[in-house]
């Protein structure tokens, strides 16, 4: 409204004010980047805390399961969600596995799938760089797609797991509530933590290929060490049943000297043979038996398949209609494994813990079926060495009586004065039993008289007179 209406005072007294507002903005601004970095410092210190949480967990374990729930555990404790997994590629299988998965708070099991061709995970293995995605659309623009059975969320971040330069797995992290739930600090976070879990699990999975050569090294053994004892068994001329003894007593080294049985099943006679078997911690000696219907030994006859009791033996005895042996007790924990040769059960192996149940672990069973099949062949070879063996005894005995009637025989063709028969056969018979005594006497029914043709004691020939049979001796008894 008016020229000159601002003066030399005015103009002190707004620079004066300009002065102290500048300052105090300064101050302001100073203040506020100190809050700023403050927060920073502290988030910072936060995701180192729980970066040094994780990490000291997984230096502690070389399982690897227990490696991906300890940081499953942390993250969502830290992110204070309820949804998150963890992931594992296959690339073998080309499969990816869920290893952990939680969705709304509660954990949930989904089967191994086979990644789509061009979605998000071949987008983590070509960039290996973590993944965004803080609304639906762009869950739509980037591929992601929801796992059957689960719900979408309205934000996700996806970070890569690497190892041995390669992509091992993925973390993932969604928000079923909000959008724009992620971002720099969030990823970084999870980023740090994903960078170490790769070198752990790729530790923990070498230390598991480790013990798993090294438990088929120390299975090879046991098989080996069986199949040697078999063999050198059979190398020192054992009959049958030290070669059981044998095999048995290297069972019993290689399971800590577990009670146990091996079972030997004849089809031509349907009997149960135990030559081998320990109770107590003692041998114990068990009469053949009548192989049923039914009872454990009949199950794994008639399936051949193994028998693991583990928990409620009385019920298990019950349902197969079993029974205890004579002169032993009830187990609490059963495994019995056949011996199969062909496609013929020749037996079995029962090992048994009379005091606990959960006894035996599926690698105690895998190792008596591995250690049973090894030793099948060898067993059946052995017990067809030792029938070829008996039949060869019999034959020779046979062939040799054989040899012994022909000589008498030829002796007797030539032969027509009767005692000459007689001495001819007892000096024959005495030669083939080796023996300085024997006797040939004639019994003349008309006379009732016993005529000693041929006697010799202690290598002596001696003479008898005719004589009656005495009533109620020998030859009475025999002639009766």
């Amino acid at each position: 409204e008016r020229e000159n209406a601002y003066g030399e005072s005015e103009l002190r007294l707004l620079t004066t004010i300009a002065a102290s507002l500048g300052t105090a903005l300064e101050n302001a601004r100073l203040f506020d980047e100190t809050q700023r970095l403050l927060k920073e410092t502290e988030q910072r210190a936060t995701e180192l805390a729980v970066i040094n949480s994780i990490q000291e967990g997984m230096a502690a374990e070389l399982d690897f399961q227990a490696i991906i729930d300890l940081v499953g555990d942390k993250l969502r404790e830290v992110f204070h969600t309820g949804d998150l997994g963890i992931r594992w590629f296959d690339t073998k299988a080309n499969l990816s596995h869920y290893l952990y998965t939680y969705e709304h708070g509660v954990r949930i099991s989904v089967p191994p799938a086979t990644p789509e061709p061009g979605g998000v995970w071949s987008k983590l293995v070509e960039t290996r760089q973590p993944i965004v995605a803080n609304s639906r659309a762009e869950y739509a623009v980037l591929g992601i797609k929801t796992i059957p059975g689960t719900d979408t969320g309205h934000s996700t971040v996806m970070v890569p797991i690497l190892g041995s330069d390669r992509l091992l797995g993925s973390i993932v992290i969604e928000d079923h509530q909000r959008e724009n739930a992620y971002g720099e600090a969030e990823v970084r976070l999870v980023s740090t933590v994903a960078a170490s879990m790769g070198v752990a699990l790729e530790n923990a999975r070498l230390f598991d290929e480790t013990q798993r050569l090294l438990k088929e090294t120390e299975q090879r053994n046991a098989e080996l060490a069986i199949i040697n004892s078999v063999q050198a068994a059979l190398a020192a001329e054992l009959n049958i049943q030290g070669i059981y003894d044998a095999v048995g007593d290297k069972i019993r080294e290689i399971f800590g000297n577990r009670d146990m049985a091996i079972r030997i099943y004849d089809p031509q006679t349907n009997l149960l043979h135990y030559p081998y078997m320990y109770e107590h911690w003692e041998r114990v000696e068990v009469p053949s038996q009548q192989l049923t219907e039914r009872g454990f030994a009949s199950h794994v006859i008639r399936t051949r398949e193994t028998l693991l009791i583990n928990e409620h033996m009385a019920q298990a005895v019950e349902k197969h209609g079993s029974r205890v042996l004579p002169g032993t007790d009830m187990e609490k924990s059963l495994l019995m494994v056949p011996l199969v040769a062909g496609d013929q059960v020749r037996g079995m192996i029962d090992l048994v813990d009379m005091e606990r149940e959960h006894a035996f672990s599926d690698a105690d069973l895998r190792l008596l079926q591995t250690l049973a099949n090894s030793m099948s062949v060898a067993l059946e070879n052995a017990r067809l060495f030792d029938e070829t063996q008996r039949l060869l005894k019999e034959t020779e005995q046979r062939n040799a009586e054989l040899a012994i009637i022909n000589s008498i025989q030829q002796g007797l063709a030539a032969e027509l004065d009767f005692q000459a028969i007689v001495d001819l056969v007892g000096d024959k018979l005495r030669e083939v039993f080796d023996t300085p005594d024997l006797g040939i006497t004639w019994y003349d029914q008309k006379a009732d008289l016993l005529h000693r043709l041929y006697s010799y004691e202690h290598g002596r020939r001696l003479t008898f007179a005719p004589a009656s049979p005495r009533p109620g001796g020998l030859f009475d008894t025999v002639r009766k």
